[in-house]
């Protein structure tokens, strides 16, 4: 009895172990370095499974159409004080609720992300986010079932896509 208990355990934290086509999970901490496509850009993220959708401190975001499609140009900055511009087109608009706060609006456009050894195309909205420590926020969308997060570490991986760079 208990030698299939065990057995029961084992293959269940294996199966916890690696992705749904049987590829193992990266470990990431709740607070790792990533590579921003387009424009190469290192930021710090946090990871963070309660949030569905990415987010990014987009900075003035001016909404223009280009081929009878809605896009937005917009900057960001990384930690060291580099800036690069980008202009994305909109996928999309979310409403986002926040704790205490009136619900937002915000666009969501595509950009390529590289977490470890990962990389996707990822829905990312764009926020003003003056006054949070970290400028990128992953959230479930792009985690899918590629990573298992240890919450009480950070920077366990290194950004580390090839393919990206050809974005």
């Amino acid at each position: 009895m208990r030698t299939a208990f065990a057995a029961t355990v084992f293959a269940a934290v294996a199966a916890l172990s690696f992705g749904v086509n049987g590829a193992e999970r990266q470990v990431v901490g709740y607070i790792e370095e990533v590579r921003i496509f387009p424009g190469d850009l290192h930021l710090k993220a946090k990871v963070d499974t309660g949030a569905r959708t990415s987010s990014i401190d987009a900075r003035d975001p001016v909404v223009f159409e280009r081929d009878g499609r809605e896009w937005v140009r917009f900057s960001i900055n990384n930690k060291d004080g580099e800036t690069v511009s980008l202009e994305r087109p909109v996928v999309r608009k979310s409403k986002v609720r926040r704790s205490g706060a009136a619900k937002q609006v915000r666009y969501v456009i595509k950009l390529g992300v590289c977490l470890g050894e990962y990389f996707k195309q990822a829905e990312v909205n764009l926020n003003d986010r003056t006054g949070m420590i970290y400028k990128l926020l992953i959230g479930r969308l792009y985690l899918g079932d590629q990573f298992l997060i240890d919450s009480s570490k950070k920077n366990l991986t290194k950004p580390n896509c090839p393919e990206a760079t050809q974005q």
